[in-house]
């Protein structure tokens, strides 16, 4: 079975994964590359729990209808005895919390002893603002919409959030191509701007926090606000990959700044791209030299001058701006 997320940086070919080691050949150039274990992990995963739905005939447009016959039943046991039975597709660690993906919504599920950082969750996502009403009825659909939070059977708390059905996990696309990776890196400014404008920093921003649509190319920024705080505050945690953006004035302060937020964007690109970290990305020999600065180079001094920096990068990299489709279907993201 092919994986059909990991891309040759090489010629854009589809790789093959070899099981029993941690390459993936290109069968078009020859390219090998190296797969990361968690990446190898999720496929082998993949072919476990969808094989069955493969060697199915589904009717055209009912394939995410048969993948959900193949989904796994979870169920949470409220404070008040109720069952809250979940049909999940994908189901993960992220920080400190449980990731419950379902069809519709995703659940973040907190043990007792974190509970408060499930109300900071709520909380920040509450003090997003918007320039203007039109921003608001864009931006909103990617700012996590709280539909109902309780407190379960063994002290822990629950909060659930909407979900668009073709909306997945970004880290469950693999490796990316640079091209597709400057659209994820022009959404992410976009949100990091609208973050700054709301004097917010999420300390989160990391590939486990973020959702992606690849139909239409927009990045949702579900997960990591449990750690959010404010501009020049003081910091109450920070994700793993964050921590390792961080300026040490800030971590050693405890204070959030947004820098933390545009440096953690360029970590997520790196790892999209294949790299375990930034300066991993000096390699990339295929990435166009501005692109690769952008990637190795601090952060400017504002999300808005970060963002026009990118804009100049991407113009520089690529030329005009283009939509390029990312080809992914539920069967391949699924398989």
């Amino acid at each position: 079975m092919r994986m059909a997320l990991l891309k040759c940086k090489m010629c854009g070919g589809t790789l093959t994964i070899d099981k029993d080691s941690s390459l993936a050949g290109c069968p078009y150039c020859g390219t090998k590359s190296t797969v990361y274990d968690q990446d190898r992990k999720l496929f082998e995963q993949f072919q476990t729990m969808f094989a069955a739905l493969l060697n199915k005939d589904a009717d055209a447009g009912k394939t995410e209808e048969g993948f959900w016959v193949e989904a796994t039943d979870e169920e949470l046991v409220r404070e008040d005895g109720e069952i809250i039975a979940i049909r999940c597709l994908w189901k993960m660690k992220a920080d400190f919390c449980t990731v419950y993906v379902a069809k519709k919504n995703v659940i973040y599920t907190f043990d007792k002893q974190y509970e408060a950082y499930a109300d900071r969750y709520i909380k920040m996502v509450s003090e997003v603002k918007y320039p203007n009403r039109e921003m608001e009825q864009e931006l909103k659909n990617y700012i996590p919409q709280v539909v109902t939070h309780c407190r379960l059977e063994d002290g822990g708390r629950m909060v659930a959030i909407e979900k668009k059905p073709g909306v997945y996990p970004l880290r469950l696309l693999g490796i990316l191509l640079d091209r597709h990776t400057a659209w994820v890196i022009s959404r992410l400014e976009n949100l990091c701007c609208l973050l700054s404008y709301s004097g917010i920093v999420l300390n989160g921003l990391t590939l486990d926090n973020l959702f992606v649509e690849p139909a239409t190319h927009q990045i949702y920024l579900y997960g990591g606000w449990w750690f959010a705080g404010y501009q020049n505050g003081t910091m109450s945690g920070i994700s793993a990959d964050a921590r390792k953006c961080i300026y040490r004035k800030y971590l050693e302060s405890k204070r959030c700044h947004f820098s933390t937020d545009l440096e953690s964007l360029r970590l997520a690109a790196a790892k999209l791209l294949g790299c375990e970290t930034r300066e991993a990305v000096e390699g990339l020999l295929t990435l166009p030299e501005p692109f690769r600065e952008f990637l190795l180079e601090p952060a400017a001094g504002s999300a808005g001058s970060d963002f026009a920096e990118w804009d100049r990068v991407l113009e520089a990299s690529y030329g005009e701006r283009k939509f390029i489709p990312l080809p992914v279907t539920d069967e391949e993201i699924y398989s």
